[in-house]
């Protein structure tokens, strides 16, 4: 049984068994508390190693972290609530649904914790660290909470995450010049988008109640104002990265909250449903009184708890509430999906299944698999549509598996199924959703927008998902609707995979391209973890907006199985192959190779393939060596890139584990470098004798952005002569400790350059890079602040780290080098 399958196991027994103290225990097994929250109102735990390990499979590890903590947050609650009200009770009965405010698993005792301790309060658990109000509003669960529970009150927390996560609060801030004031540096038109955007969930959420249940009346608050922390990952960073003061930082901050309080103390005074808890001065006593830089201590979650203890006792003396009352006695209790172990029976019984497909996948074959090409859209710095589908697929997942569904994916890795087989995985499971995810390219590579697609032969169901689908990401994300003007909003495209042919009749299915990777603004958008998460969560919201209408069903109609996306689709009606419709040559091979930030075609390679390929496949078998199946994963970066950021870079995270889809992607990386007289082989000798526990030999190797096919500087550079080897040897030991330290997958951005190469990109006359002591990089995780912070602790440490460091907060970067007396500077 999977790691994964025995926590639930746990959870469930627990349930079935009243044992608060299990679920208790549990979370101390599983969890242990973490440096700092992986996202906004996240809370700061981490999954323990061994867990970690086995349950990476299923979810970023963030995600996975925080889905399985609320998980057990709310069983514990749930079970808290069946006791409370089983032999009948006169109290308040609560429905919650909220952020970490209102849950924050394990480590702090937050407000529905300190609410939950009152003998008049039953309160019935919804919330989750990290939610956001639109989430909240897509998935409608108070709904249903409210209609089992009998409940009067409902409280609500959210907007931190809406306003302050996914970097929205870096981008509200301007460059600080001395003498501007807050209110300088606010970008007010950006800030108001966002405010509009959480209010208008609000709003959704107040007029369903109201409609609802007329009687329920509905507490919201505001956030009292936190303080920017140094090395601050929220709040401090941005502002570090924009020169603001931390003391006007703060009042940046104020002015943000503040606008967010009005438009709740305006929605008051539109709904006579909702009232106001405002808690700014109510929680902050000074910097002390704060756990991190999003969430207070125990005291001032037990300030705000006060708040709203005081906001329902006033209503309740305004004779607005009534606690005991007819309607509680015996109200049932609720078995919504969001219980763990408790299913409720008409959702079991639709069979809610979603499967969602990653288009393309696996190494560059000389054909399609059954229909279904490897790669087609690709970013102009080499990002491949095939990374992307299968990294936003997995966030989509672990979002609606926190949600409840049974969840499934159409491959497990970096393969490529027919399209026959990726619909099969939902036909056998009668699936009620099928999504294909893609990105798009066009023939100008200026395009952009968001569309998607049902097949000519549709359902009323996949019409329905459709519209679904696309107003969620449109509205997130804010692209051009490329849907408009089709008629009622309904594009139609003979897609095999979303054949009703190959599908159940109950099977609402479409094909969603996300937006246009082949645009540079776009691909750079796309590294970002947090869009990313944006673009998962606008899936899954689309598709529980399509669940919670329900589902029809028509009979499909046969169709072709040879469409693969919306790029084929062109290139069919161009007439034309896919490279030549987007404006590249023909492969020789009918197909094009590449990787994260790799060049793109075969033929681009030129004379001396035949040598560039034998040293791609030395380069692919010490791979497979270092990071292949049955090496120590937890020893190895490898593991932990497999879901973040593709940033320019070399990174070999898909590798290790097909030597020949390898030897392909890392011959377009050296095509035509010359590696006459380089032993590969006394190199990685060399490199093991370094004794480095994070770093592979080939990962030195890489010879920057610039030098690949289509680079500004292509084919300059060349591979470190072996009189130079010894010169990388304190370097790369000093970056192994910069990497164990801080935690976290480091990426190298440049290391040797020759003459020519440096001279071409504008490097330093002297620069140590062509000594082959120096190393540009970037980390998955954290600011350049605290990298630059850990590197001069690492350089503190020995005295044969002696050497530079430069800090480029503002191109992402570190250069560290050990040339034997401290420099330091800022780029």
């Amino acid at each position: 049984m999977s790691i994964a399958a025995e926590i639930q196991r746990k959870i469930d027994c627990a349930v079935a068994g009243g044992d608060e103290e299990a679920l208790q225990q549990l979370l101390r097994d599983v969890y242990e508390p973490a440096e700092e929250a992986d996202k906004p109102f996240d809370a700061a735990i981490q999954l323990k190693p061994e867990i970690k390990r086995e349950i990476a499979e299923l979810a970023l590890e963030s995600d996975a972290a925080m889905n399985w903590a609320n998980r057990i947050g709310r069983a514990m609650r749930w079970l808290a609530y069946r006791r409370k009200t089983a032999g009948g009770f006169n109290g308040v009965r609560i429905v919650e649904e909220g952020d970490s405010w209102f849950q924050y698993p394990l480590l702090l005792d937050d407000i529905i914790d300190q609410l939950g301790r009152d003998d008049d309060k039953a309160i019935f658990s919804l919330s989750g660290a990290g939610d956001l109000l639109g989430d909240m509003a897509a998935r409608r669960e108070y709904l249903e909470a409210l209609g089992q529970t009998g409940a009067q009150v409902m409280l609500l927390s959210g907007g931190g995450n809406d306003m302050l996560g996914g970097g929205r609060f870096a981008s509200f801030l301007l460059p600080y010049s001395d003498g501007n004031k807050a209110k300088d540096l606010l970008n007010v038109p950006l800030l108001e988008v966002e405010l509009r955007r959480a209010i208008e969930a609000y709003r959704r959420i107040l007029t369903e109640v109201r409609q609802r249940f007329p009687a329920v009346r509905v507490f919201g608050h505001a956030y009292d104002v936190p303080h920017p922390q140094n090395g601050g990952r929220w709040i401090g960073g941005p502002l570090v990265e924009r020169g603001i003061p931390f003391e006007i930082g703060r009042s940046v901050i104020e002015l943000v909250l503040d606008r967010f309080a009005g438009q709740l103390l305006a929605l008051q005074g539109e709904f006579a449903n909702f009232r106001f808890v405002d808690l700014r001065g109510k929680v902050d006593r000074g910097r002390p009184s704060w756990f991190d830089e999003l969430h207070p201590k125990n005291q001032g979650y037990g300030r705000a708890a006060q708040a709203f203890r005081d906001a329902i006792g006033e209503m309740a003396s305004e004779g607005v509430l009534e606690f005991a009352t007819r309607a509680h006695v015996g109200a049932a209790i609720p078995t919504t999906r969001m219980v763990p172990g408790v299913t409720l029976p008409e959702l079991e019984a639709a069979g809610r299944v979603i499967v969602l497909d990653p288009g393309h996948g696996g190494a560059a074959p000389p054909a399609k698999v059954g229909g279904s090409s490897w790669n087609n859209a690709i970013g102009p710095n080499g990002t491949l549509e095939k990374t992307l589908t299968f990294d936003v697929a997995g966030r989509a997942k672990a979002f609606l598996e926190s949600h409840g569904h049974r969840v499934f994916l159409t491959r497990s890795g970096d393969v490529n199924p027919s399209l026959a087989n990726r619909a099969a995985v939902a036909r056998n499971r009668d699936a009620a959703v099928f999504v294909s995810i893609h990105f798009n390219a066009s023939t100008g590579h200026n395009a952009q927008g968001t569309e998607t697609f049902v097949h000519p032969a549709h359902t009323a169901a996949s019409r329905r998902l459709c519209l679904a689908v696309q107003k969620a990401v449109v509205g997130e994300l804010g692209l051009k609707d490329r849907n408009a003007g089709h008629h009622n909003g309904i594009k139609e495209g003979a897609f095999g995979v979303i054949s009703g042919a190959s599908h159940s009749a109950s099977t609402a299915a479409v094909l969603h391209e996300v937006s246009f990777l082949d645009r540079a603004d776009e691909e750079q958008r796309l590294t970002a973890v947090a869009y990313r998460d944006r673009i998962a969560r606008a899936l899954a919201s689309g598709i529980e907006t399509f669940l919670g209408a329900g589902v029809e069903s028509l009979a499909f109609e046969a169709a072709s199985d040879e469409i693969g996306d919306a790029i084929e689709l062109g290139a069919l009606e161009a007439g034309q192959s896919v490279p030549v419709y987007l404006g590249m040559a023909e492969a020789t091979t009918g197909s094009w190779v590449g990787g994260h930030a790799l060049p793109v075609e075969t033929d681009a390679m030129g004379p001396g393939d035949n040598a560039d390929l034998a040293l791609a496949r030395q380069i692919a078998e010490s791979l497979a060596r270092d990071m292949g199946p049955g090496t120590d994963g937890g020893e190895n970066d490898l593991y932990e890139f497999a879901d973040v950021d593709p940033r320019p870079g070399f990174n070999v995270s898909d590798m290790g584990r097909n030597v020949e889809a390898d030897t392909a992607a890392l011959g377009a990386v050296f095509a035509g470098v010359e590696s006459a007289g380089f032993d590969m082989t006394r190199y990685e000798a060399f490199i093991r004798g370094l004794g480095l526990t994070h770093f592979a030999p080939a990962e030195f190797l890489f010879l920057g952005n610039g030098n690949a096919p289509g680079g500004s500087c292509s084919r300059k550079n060349a591979l470190p002569p072996e009189n130079l080897w010894g010169n990388i040897a304190q370097t790369a030991r000093m970056l192994d400790e910069i990497r164990k330290r801080l935690g976290a997958p480091i990426r190298i951005l440049s290391g040797y350059r020759n003459s020519a190469y440096n001279g071409c990109i504008g490097g330093e006359r002297n620069s140590l890079h062509m000594q082959f002591k120096a190393v540009d990089w970037h980390c998955d995780s954290g600011s350049v602040d605290r990298w630059h912070q850990v590197a001069l602790e690492v350089r503190r440490s020995k005295p044969e780290f002696a050497g530079g460091i430069g800090r480029y907060p503002s191109r992402g970067f570190i250069h560290v080098d050990t040339r034997g007396s401290n420099a330091d500077w800022v780029g």
